[in-house]
């Protein structure tokens, strides 16, 4: 559910809504088809299925665009040629005309109330010449013999869209309410990821002058701190700049922190390959990126000799519900990995301590090179 859940994430409440009605209308033709096809009504069920796939592929096109506009006509259209299918081939013996008055209410909630009010002409002018068709082609319909009833369903769609433009109204009314809201939860998001970013930032150059006047021998270790400084700094620009601000695209921080490295250590004959397409929570991303700055640094000071060589980096969700991360280089590696991992500098005392936090347990292989592997569970939602 979960996943389901992270998949349909549209990000504004009235996509949200869309796509609410897109499931369940798929889910009520689809027990509709079941029904109807058990049942022996075939040219039904024929009409169900097809809605329903129809609706599958609108939704996955609605997922991928995030076209508002557009998935709600299409919404609209494909449901109203089901239920006016229906209705025509039943000869009116079927809820669908129900349907189809209440149908105009959804698209009141996605498109401008003339470009509504002109839909709701256009369906009830359409029910009027499916009417006349079926008193030419069947006269003795009861519906079509009865003033009364037919009176009584066009008292019924006006009250029903009367009410529709009431609900439209006070609904409208919550939807900009939530917006305003969500934009300025936003906005304030983005001011203190920007300020986090700053703060870091200027607390990674006050470190960076503090290591200028220093000896060179003494230096580096301050320079090392200043890059861890920055590697989180780096995590906050990244939300501060995006859509999202609860996650941040694996791949693209990796890249832009081994850059980073790659380019201070002068090595331009070592080459990073990262794969990984997932979006990780601040926490998890920042844990990460202190483990892959020690890494990195590790291996561009000692794995290599001149001819350079590979680093490979990489996510990737493990069947457990969890995650994998693994890292390597094909340099010098080590004949006893654990000795090295359990030693005390106060890098490998960080990438411990984010394992910790990750709640993760690593491993470390040492032939043809170091290799990291570090399995966590995946936050919770």
């Amino acid at each position: 559910m979960k996943r389901l859940a992270r998949l349909w994430r549209f990000g504004e409440h009235k996509a949200v809504l869309l796509a609410r009605f897109y499931v369940t209308i798929i889910a009520v033709e689809a027990i509709a088809m079941l029904i109807d096809a058990a049942a022996g009504r075939y040219h039904n069920a024929i009409i169900e299925a097809g809605s329903s796939l129809l609706l599958a592929i609108g939704l996955w096109r609605f997922h991928r665009s995030r076209r508002l506009h557009a998935a709600a006509y299409y919404f609209f259209a494909v449901v109203a040629a089901a239920l006016l299918g229906l209705i025509w081939l039943n000869h009116f013996a079927t809820m669908s005309v129900v349907f189809v008055l209440l149908l105009p209410l959804t698209i009141l909630l996605f498109v401008r109330l003339r470009i509504a009010l002109l839909i709701e002409a256009g369906m009830l002018g359409v029910m009027a010449l499916l009417l006349y068709a079926e008193s030419l082609n069947n006269p003795d319909n009861p519906l079509v013999q009865n003033p009364h009833a037919l009176f009584n369903l066009g008292y019924a769609a006006g009250i029903i869209f009367i009410f529709g433009l009431l609900y439209h109204f006070s609904i409208v009314k919550t939807f900009d309410e939530l917006d305003d809201a969500n934009r300025q939860k936003e906005m304030l998001l983005k001011e203190v990821h920007h300020r986090v970013k700053n703060n870091l930032n200027v607390v990674a150059s006050i470190v960076g002058l503090q290591a200028n006047a220093l000896p060179p021998s003494q230096r580096e270790h301050l320079l090392g701190s200043k890059i861890r400084i920055e590697s989180i700094a780096m995590v906050h620009e990244m939300l501060y700049r995006a859509d999202d601000l609860e996650h941040v695209d694996f791949a693209t921080y990796m890249r832009r922190l081994s850059t980073l490295l790659v380019g201070m250590s002068g090595r331009r004959d070592i080459a990073v390959d990262i794969r990984g397409d997932d979006a990780l929570a601040l926490d998890t991303m920042v844990q990460l990126g202190i483990v892959a700055n020690e890494l990195l640094t590790n291996s561009l000071k000692y794995a290599f000799a001149e001819a350079g060589g590979t680093i490979s980096i990489s996510l990737q969700a493990s069947p457990g519900q969890g995650y994998v991360f693994a890292y390597g280089d094909d340099g010098r590696g080590s004949d006893d990995p654990e000795a090295l991992v359990q030693g005390n500098s106060l890098g490998l005392k960080l990438i411990r301590l984010a394992v910790r936090q990750l709640r993760g347990e690593m491993r470390v292989t040492g032939e043809g090179g170091l290799r990291y592997e570090i399995r966590f569970e995946k936050e919770t939602a």
